[in-house]
């Protein structure tokens, strides 16, 4: 067994039940649909490994997302269903598990940000081998990513989730506890249109510029008609 473990929070993209704010702009089904690229483009680059595996990975899916589907996308990754309570809470149960279960590094990572690597997660867990916290900064003042090699309670308690102030407050509260943290490169979480803009402006020829393209052009074709 590795040391160290990368933790998935996922949902299924269910029409109407993820990226709501996208789907102001595309249509719910044409946001559903993007998830799900988005989603399958993350699992591919940070968990499929062609030739060799350097961490574990569990997805933590939402309890009401089925797990059949889980298991076709990401054939071989051990799916469990999300702990109880707020997003601090159910990071840092996940967090207790993976600890109990001897893992020295754990990382948390969502499913709403396209750039995040492969590359990311090792530096992750380079940096947590001599220090306590990682985090990975997004443009919307949250994180894609936290690292921890031990466990602080505090880091998951009091903070507004899903605002602006994620990211800030997190440092805050380790600052106030000694903790030195360490801060992967800026990336952009998909929560709206114009990030899918961004996204697709700054890697025009990825594959996954070009899957969004297609749901887009489908989505705009079907207004018109």
């Amino acid at each position: 067994m590795n040391k160290e473990l990368l933790v998935l929070f996922a949902k299924e993209p269910v029409c109407g039940q993820v990226k709501t704010r996208l789907g102001k702009d595309t249509g719910m089904k044409a946001a559903s649909s993007l998830y799900d690229l988005l989603l399958r483009h993350i699992i591919k680059n940070v968990a499929f490994l062609k030739d060799y595996k350097d961490y574990d990975v569990i997805i933590y899916k939402t309890p009401g997302s089925s797990k059949v589907y889980f298991e076709k996308i990401a054939d071989g990754i051990i799916v469990k269903d999300q702990p109880e309570g707020d997003l601090g809470k159910k990071m840092y149960a996940a967090f207790n598990q993976g600890f109990a279960n001897d893992y020295e590094r754990i990382c948390i990572a969502g499913t709403d940000c396209p750039g995040i690597s492969h590359a990311d997660i090792l530096k992750a867990f380079k940096l947590l081998k001599t220090g306590k916290l990682v985090l990975g900064p997004s443009d919307d003042g949250g994180y894609y990513l936290i690292g921890l090699s031990g466990s602080y309670p505090q880091l998951f308690e009091n903070i507004a989730w899903s605002t602006k102030d994620v990211l800030s407050s997190t440092l805050k509260i380790a600052g106030s506890l000694g903790i030195t943290c360490n801060l992967l490169s800026l990336k952009t979480d998909i929560d709206e249109m114009a990030d899918i803009e961004r996204y697709m402006s700054k890697y025009p020829d990825s594959k996954l510029t070009l899957a969004f393209k297609k749901v887009l052009i489908d989505f705009v074709v079907k207004v018109i008609t």
